[in-house]
């Protein structure tokens, strides 16, 4: 068996490399450099806005993991379509004409729509209609979501990941939706009582690999997410398996929707696009829980690790990090 997997050097990529090799699967990863960090068998050198590069990363596969995608909180939407729309359609349609077997798209619980607070969220909710007012990022991804689902239903043998709040070794976990750090204090763009849907990045890969290999997976949808983590609670946690010395205060949502409509408004006058809009806070402030049913009884999906465990991962595996940095400053010649 083999797979090709994109954004193989990035954060869930690189979990999804180590779990397919685990289970036997011979991994060949697209990446932009030859020198590029990757632990997969097999390096095929490109770009997903080349469709030669394509063409060449999907011949002779079993299966595609497509999990690149442009992430940042800035830059021109033409290259958030570019790498994240665009690209994705070009690369299904080469795994089509390749013969690929099996294709898994990596997506996110941003393409959902949230029209309440508390709502229950399920894979066959809308999509958010307000996708035009949020970031290029979390637009881009509901495109591109839009994309995998038409070709899903046009017969493609793909399945779509919906994972939540990515956090793991090697990336630092959220502290709440939208955070601030000031001094000795964190303000979190939340509410005590708020659930952040979280998804250790191993939890995520196990259900990467299941949904390739389960035949009941083709043309379906799946919500990953571990835990609904209550925002106090979480934060207690955080803090305690941190060593964090901060004080958290949670921002009065009134104070906030206040001072977002005045930028907005200032953003306008001034023929600008306001950095945060209403419909980003609304959407970010709006709890929910997405249900993870259909994961758990067609594709035998449970989270192997939990919260705190996780944190405990991270944490540790942060440690580490800083020391080997610290022991190579010193070891380095001056």
């Amino acid at each position: 068996m083999r797979a090709l997997v994109t954004g193989a050097t990035g954060f869930l990529g690189a979990a999804a490399v180590a779990r397919l090799r685990a289970d036997g699967v011979t991994v060949r990863a697209l990446v932009r450099s030859a020198d590029a960090r990757t632990e997969a068998d097999e390096r095929c050198v490109g770009d997903l806005r080349d469709v030669g590069s394509l063409e060449q990363a999907v011949a002779g596969v079993d299966w595609v993991i497509h999990a690149g995608a442009r992430v940042a909180t800035s830059g021109p939407w033409e290259e958030f379509e570019a790498v994240n729309v665009r690209a994705t359609d070009a690369l299904i349609r080469c795994a089509q004409a390749a013969g690929v077997r099996r294709m898994v798209h990596v997506s996110s619980l941003s393409v959902y729509g949230v029209p309440d607070d508390d709502a229950i969220i399920s894979e066959d909710c809308e999509y958010d209609d307000g996708a035009d007012e949020r970031g290029f990022y979390a637009r881009s991804k509901l495109a591109a979501d839009r994309v995998a689902k038409a070709a899903m239903q046009a017969g493609a043998p793909l399945t779509i990941i919906r994972p939540g709040l990515l956090y793991g070794p090697g990336r630092n976990p959220p502290l709440a939706r939208r955070a601030v750090a000031l001094g000795p204090l964190r303000v979190l763009l939340a509410r005590p009582g708020y659930l952040l849907p979280l998804s250790f990045v191993d939890n995520v890969a196990d259900a990467i690999v299941l949904a390739a290999r389960a035949d009941a997976a083709v043309g379906r949808a799946y919500t990953i997410v571990d835990a609904h983590a209550r925002q106090a609670d979480y934060t207690r946690v955080f803090r305690r398996v941190s060593g964090g010395r901060w004080l958290a205060v949670y921002t009065p949502l009134s104070v906030l929707r206040t001072a977002v409509g005045v930028l907005e408004r200032a953003s306008a006058l001034r023929g600008r696009r306001a950095p945060i809009t209403r419909h980003q806070v609304e959407r970010t402030l709006r709890s929910a829980t997405f249900a993870t049913r259909r994961a758990e009884d067609e594709l035998g999906w449970r989270p192997r690790v939990g919260v705190d465990e996780g944190l405990r991962r991270t944490f540790a595996a942060r440690k580490r990090a800083a020391s080997l940095a610290a022991t190579a400053a010193v070891q380095s010649p001056a």
